[in-house]
């Protein structure tokens, strides 16, 4: 006979399917930490089950490779013995193998499947470590049982509205919270985990669309206190200790009778019933957690374990294995149950987080985190400036631009928001300000933009952010009152960007199709305004400027105003210049023959990236239709069916076009396709496209009801 813990670790390794003659590269799932957190334990309960098991010869336990692994580390194997077994006991592909388990919560997992029967707000609330998340697997798993669907996202310091709702939805959209919300459907049940980890800089968001999905079951699992545990509208559940009689079960290391003495003493807080070790001092009755922690667990950790743990607590977001702490390290804290593991890397438990870090006194706490910048400036990456500017901030630093600039282009825009709203509440600089107020304008968040904005002095760097907001909003007349004061006081080498930036965008504004007459006449008007501050223009500019008339000139058949164009083209770019093969490119593909679709096909073929493939194949759609080639229909469902969600500008009007031309070339789900075009045409700052596409959805309506 087996053991409970037995029996699951013996499941959970027979579900793994791996070659048992291969001795390397062994997938993750058999590693100690991704079976404990299959099993929603720590990695030390599972060393007397493992012992137990492999004594009976029904597991070997290894050191080796792991996939993805920069270090060899132990895995478990079942043995064909084992596997006998299993089969024997019905346990090798028994549908209930992965059923989380969550001991002496039957009465919390019945309840809390009764407040999500129905559509509302739940917010499930505890402790760090009390089972609130293993709960909630819990009780969803049986829901699931059933056929509701889920949606689940896990929050962290850089989740933003955008993020849950991909992680709920599939998709990314870039709008308002009440829009956001208006997407959740009734039949699921939507959770969000770690709520009190969102930054306050994304929170009001977030926590808006919470409050306006009244048609929506969410679950919201957050600690206290945090924005997300104060829902007006939302039935609070507070999770308190499990019963004492299951403290065996979940301290399977220890004797029934110690183990139901640790769960009294400890309010029957699970995390802290597996931690405590035979040997450590027996807690007093009703000891407070953070005491238990500092005294009995944090106390068996060597010194190099505790300067680990040192820097562990005060890092952002989960790091990767050597990026922080020595592998010694790694594998000191590991064992003593202190990790908490992953994909994107490991983390201290936030119980244990939490209780270090509060430990700290302000100087010890800023000089560890000047220490920690310092580390992550020797290190290659994006990810890694993000760490070193976070800590930076952290520690009182000033700023520089450089580094402002390389998080802002190249991390997640979500993550940088973050850091940029950490950085001005510690060092209010306008140049901060101005770089936030553009991100925000980046992610379409131009009411934010506005906000930060708004103690920026009046001039000239706001009112670029000023006219871009008004952009946005599609507000031409504000744009062209902010456009005037800047063409009044900018040097001519701005005045031309802005001329020059403003017609590019009246052009993309729009649908596809021929260009109208009185927008080109529009456009060569506003370009003809850069001709006598021309030789203020840089070489990219320029060529932007005569690429742009070169487009005009194209479609209105001015061959030879087309040929001198392209010939001033190849003096700044010269022949062979991506930007000018691509606008050959498009302008070759009409008239659409054989030799433009065999063109278009190769360069396709030849391109690099989704976004650079999708503007192609939308030329060819807007080209060859109405009898579009069935390849290149393909080729677009490929490219629209990829996740690859960028948050430029640019980015946003290729994806939002991509659902344009989804609804043109799949007409039974047209409206739906192109009510999402409209509103990605909107976030992008396409107002006059949006208010098109929204026109030949009314056309489109009233064809199917004649």
């Amino acid at each position: 006979m087996l053991t409970g813990p037995e029996e699951r670790l013996l499941t959970a390794l027979a579900s793994v399917e791996v070659d048992r003659n291969l001795r390397r590269d062994f997938p993750p799932a058999l590693s100690l930490p991704a079976l404990a957190m299959e099993l929603g334990v720590v990695r030390s309960a599972l060393h007397v089950p493992s012992a137990s098991l492999e004594s009976k010869g029904l597991i070997q336990s290894i050191k080796s490779n792991i996939i993805g692994a920069t270090r060899r580390r132990t895995v478990l194997l079942i043995t064909k013995r084992g596997l006998e077994l299993a089969n024997e006991m019905g346990i090798l592909h028994h549908n209930d193998q992965n059923a989380p388990v969550a001991f002496g919560r039957s009465g919390d997992i019945e309840t809390l499947q009764n407040l999500l029967s129905e559509s509302g707000i739940v917010t499930l609330t505890g402790l760090p470590g009390i089972g609130k998340t293993t709960l909630a697997r819990a009780a969803t798993y049986d829901l699931d049982k059933e056929g509701r669907r889920f949606g689940w996202c896990t929050a962290n310091a850089g989740t933003d509205l955008n993020l849950i709702m991909k992680s709920w939805t599939k998709f990314s959209f870039n709008e308002s919270p009440k829009l956001s919300a208006s997407r959740l459907e009734e039949d699921f049940i939507y959770v969000l985990d770690e709520a009190q980890e969102i930054h306050r800089r994304h929170a009001d968001s977030i926590k808006s669309m919470i409050q306006n999905a009244s048609q929506a079951t969410i679950l919201v699992i957050t600690r206290t206190p945090s924005i997300f545990s104060t829902i007006p509208s939302a039935t609070r559940y507070p999770l308190e200790g499990v019963d004492i009689e299951v403290a065996p079960k979940i301290a399977p290391h220890l004797e029934k009778k110690r183990a139901t003495q640790i769960a009294t003493a400890l309010g029957g807080h699970p995390l802290a019933i597996e931690m405590w070790r035979e040997g450590d001092d027996l807690p007093t009755p009703e000891t407070p957690i953070a005491e238990f922690v500092t005294s009995t667990v944090l106390s068996r950790l060597s010194i190099s374990a505790v300067k680990g743990l040192d820097k562990l607590s005060l890092e952002p977001f989960p790091v990767e294995r050597n990026h922080s702490l020595s592998d010694q390290t790694v594998d000191d804290l590991d064992e003593a149950a202190i990790l908490k593991w992953g994909e994107s890397g490991f983390e201290a438990h936030h119980l244990i987080r939490n209780v270090h870090s509060a430990a700290m006194d302000d100087m010890t706490r800023e000089s560890i985190h000047s220490n920690l910048a310092a580390h992550w400036s020797t290190i290659q990456g994006h990810e890694a400036r993000a760490f070193e500017m976070h800590h930076k901030i952290a520690s009182g630093q000033s700023l520089d631009l450089e580094l402002v600039n390389a998080v802002s282009h190249e991390s997640e825009s979500a993550i940088a928001a973050t850091l940029l709203s950490d950085a001005l509440e510690r060092e209010d600089r306008e140049d901060l300000r101005i770089i936030a107020a553009n991100l925000a304008i980046s992610r379409g968040e131009t009411d934010i933009a506005r906000k930060i904005a708004s103690d920026i002095e009046q001039g000239t760097d706001r009112w670029k952010i000023d006219l871009e907001c008004a952009r946005m909003s599609g507000d031409d007349n504000e744009c062209s009152r902010i456009e005037e004061l800047l063409l009044n006081r900018l040097p001519d080498s701005e005045r031309a960007s802005i001329l020059v930036r403003g017609a590019i965008a009246m052009h993309d504004d729009r649908l596809p199709g021929p260009l109208d007459p009185e927008l080109a006449i529009r456009l060569t008007k506003r370009l003809a305004k850069t001709e006598e501050i021309s030789s203020e223009m840089s070489p990219s500019l320029m060529a932007s400027t005569l690429i742009l008339r070169y487009i005009i000139a194209s479609g209105s058949s001015d061959v030879i105003q087309a040929a001198s164009l392209r010939s001033s083209i190849v003096e700044i770019l010269g022949e062979g210049h991506p930007r000018l093969e691509e606008i050959d490119l498009k302008i070759t593909l009409r008239p659409w023959n054989d030799v433009s679709e065999s063109r278009l096909f190769e360069s396709i073929q030849g391109t690099v990236g989704r976004y650079a493939r999708l503007k192609k194949i939308h030329w060819g759609l807007d080209s060859s239709a109405p009898e579009t080639p069935q390849w290149l229909i393909n080729a677009h469902d490929a490219e629209f069916n990829t996740e690859e969600n960028k948050n430029r500008p640019e980015h946003r009007r290729i994806d939002a076009f991509a659902w344009y031309w989804s609804g043109a070339i799949h007409p039974d789900d047209r409206i739906r396709l192109w009510a999402e075009a409209a509103r990605r045409l909107r976030a992008a700052g396409c107002m006059k496209a949006a208010s098109e596409v929204l026109d030949e959805i009314h056309v489109e309506i009233r064809s199917r009801h004649r």
